[in-house]
């Protein structure tokens, strides 16, 4: 991946990274001007399916949800006095056309990376699915870097996820700053992380 977020403990990052369709995880890290958001989310909550697609309108619907994840500044809103830009944004998903991949050539979007670590964590976690549509279990995660001309004015980020991804029932936070670490979840009506 692009760039890597500080550690949240290993133990509790293992937990809240299990694959609960409606619930979707956000690692939001404050350093210095850098804010460094994650986000992983079951495919269901994104496009209403995990397996590949299948028809021109599910192709579709998976382009325009790599288009909108893209988006950052749509789908995180921080205060104009910060002054912040997005710099960065990378969007994977194992998620694909069968007809777009051959075996043994790179994954569209260059994902195979990706891949390859989501297959060696599920063995990691004794959790080996058959590439079974019925067993697939695809995700997206998305990369954003934000640089604040005035971070101490970042006092929250309003996520804007559920409006745009109305699969996304729940999403669970973990906030690292320099003074602080707390875990949270938002939900449609309490959609705002609080600095």
């Amino acid at each position: 991946l692009g760039f890597r977020l500080p550690q949240v403990q290993a133990g509790e990052q293992r937990h809240h990274e299990a694959h609960v369709h409606g619930v979707a995880h956000l690692n939001v890290a404050l350093e210095g001007n850098n804010l460094y958001i994650e986000l992983s989310s079951p495919a269901a909550n994104i496009v209403g399916f995990e397996h590949h697609p299948r028809t021109e309108e599910q192709k579709t619907v998976v382009k325009t949800a790599i288009e909108s994840l893209e988006a950052g500044e749509k789908l995180f809103a921080l205060p104009n006095s910060t002054g912040a830009e997005l710099v960065k944004v990378n969007v994977q998903s194992d998620i694909e056309s069968e007809a777009d991949h051959e075996p043994g050539q790179p994954h569209a979007h260059d994902h195979a990376e990706f891949c390859k670590e989501a297959e060696a964590e599920k063995h990691q976690h004794g959790e080996h699915h058959e590439a079974d549509d019925h067993e697939r279990h695809s995700e997206f995660k998305a990369e954003y870097h934000f640089v604040c001309k005035t971070p101490q004015k970042l006092t929250l980020i309003e996520v804007k996820l559920f409006r745009i991804f109305s699969g996304i029932e729940h999403i669970e936070v973990q906030l690292l700053t320099d003074t602080k670490q707390s875990a949270l979840e938002l939900t449609a009506p309490k959609n705002k992380i609080i600095f």
